[in-house]
């Protein structure tokens, strides 16, 4: 029992520090949801260029399908997933990754493919030139029952797509990918 209870509160402690949640956060949070607001909007974005059109459209894409997961809509995840495997004609891993994602209806799987896609998309950008902006590569350590997950960001600001609203700023940046 003691064990038990040790863990259920090193688990209350690591989340609390791991994702800097505080009230005035949670606060906002409800307000947005209230709204019906976009939980994915923060204060300022890094407007990104790539020096070739077909890695653009991927990125912007692929930013659009991570906006759809913090905000929980997956009819816009499985749209943007079926814009990706068109955008995508050499890249097969990329593609069945797309696929997956969208034939799912339930956004906790969309969710676990798009950790598999964040990797997909990282080999197009480490091999692309930005010619403008930053992008962020964020990481949050509860994702996947404490194994953590990757994804890429416009804003150095947390939006967590792995778990939306719930643990809407849980995640640090990890990387930032820029212009030289």
């Amino acid at each position: 029992m003691r064990n038990l209870f040790l863990m259920l509160f090193s688990f209350v402690i690591l989340m609390n520090i791991s994702c800097k949640r505080d009230k005035q956060i949670d606060t906002k949070v409800d307000t947005v949801i209230a709204e019906g607001g976009d939980l994915n909007a923060t204060k300022t974005n890094s407007t990104v260029a790539f020096s070739d059109q077909h890695t653009q459209q991927v990125y912007n894409t692929y930013l659009t399908i991570k906006g759809a997961l913090v905000n929980g809509d997956s009819k816009t995840v499985r749209a943007n997933s079926e814009k990706l495997q068109l955008l995508t004609k050499n890249n097969k891993e990329l593609i069945a990754t797309a696929k997956l994602i969208a034939l799912t209806k339930d956004i906790k799987k969309q969710r676990d493919f798009f950790v598999a896609l964040t990797v997909q998309v990282e080999q197009i950008i480490e091999n692309a030139t930005v010619t403008k902006g930053e992008i962020y590569k964020q990481f949050c350590p509860m994702a996947f029952d404490g194994g953590g997950g990757y994804w890429f960001s416009d804003s150095k600001e947390i939006r967590n797509p792995y778990y939306g609203a719930a643990m809407l700023n849980c995640g640090e940046v990890k990387k930032i990918i820029k212009s030289n």
